[in-house]
This record gives C-alpha cells, structure tokens and sequence, in this order.
C-alpha cells in the first residue's frame, strides 16, 4: 500500500487563488482520476507478466472525507495491490476489468472536465459582465 498526497509528493499547492470549495474538489478528482488511468494502463501493459499484481487505485474515500472535514487539500491518493486470486504465473490482471474501469474512468474525466469547464465559463461571464 502506498499513500500519497493528491498533489504528488506531499505539498500542497493553491490550486488558484481563485478558486472556490467545487473548484478546487473538481481539480483534485482529476488528480485522482489520472493516478487511476495510470494504474490500469500499467496494469493492462502487464497482463502477461508473472507474478504481476494489479494495482487499484482510491480517492474517493479520501476526498469526500477530508471534504467533509473542510479540507479538500488534505486529500490523498491510496494505491494499493489487488487480492484477488492469481492465474497459474502468479498474475492477477482481469482484463475485462481493466478495460471496463478504464472506459468508466475516461467518462468520469469527461464528467469533471465540463463541470470545471462550466465553472470557467460562470466566471469569465461575471468578470467580462455578459
């Protein structure tokens, strides 16, 4: 298991001085959204490699709590190492699995990109007034 800050490597950086509650959680899920991506096309690269275990990827857990606490920046990435039972080589990639979280993935990044688009779009309305 490995735990790490959302930003990467622990610091934390303002993600605008801008930016509002929704703003700044809709950034940190893209973070964790990517760290996702990553890991399931790591895990797909390594379908074939013995001894390989998939890695899983959380972040929601995370961010609704620190959210919850008021904190959204306090949010980490858990990667962990799946247990789910291996093939004969010791690997335990599911590829149907892979491939439907990394189609499910790609929708939720969709998903937030426009939310954060929309939120862009509010505010270049009220700073150009139109």
């Amino acid at each position: 298991m490995r735990d790490q800050n959302i930003h990467g490597g622990g610091a934390k950086v303002s993600i605008s001085p801008i930016s509002d509650g929704v703003t700044n959680a809709l950034h940190l899920a893209l973070n964790g959204l990517d760290a996702r991506g990553r890991a399931i096309t790591a895990n797909v690269a390594n379908i074939e490699t013995p001894g390989y275990h998939a890695a899983q990827v959380d972040f929601e857990t995370s961010l609704r709590a620190a959210l919850a606490r008021g904190d959204g920046n306090d949010a980490q990435i858990d990667t962990r190492t799946s247990l789910a039972p291996t093939r004969i080589n010791g690997n335990n990639v599911n590829i149907d699995f892979e491939l439907m979280a990394g189609e499910e993935n790609a929708l939720r990044q969709q998903l937030t990109v426009q939310a954060l688009n929309a939120k862009y779009a509010l505010l270049r309305t009220a700073i150009s007034g139109q």
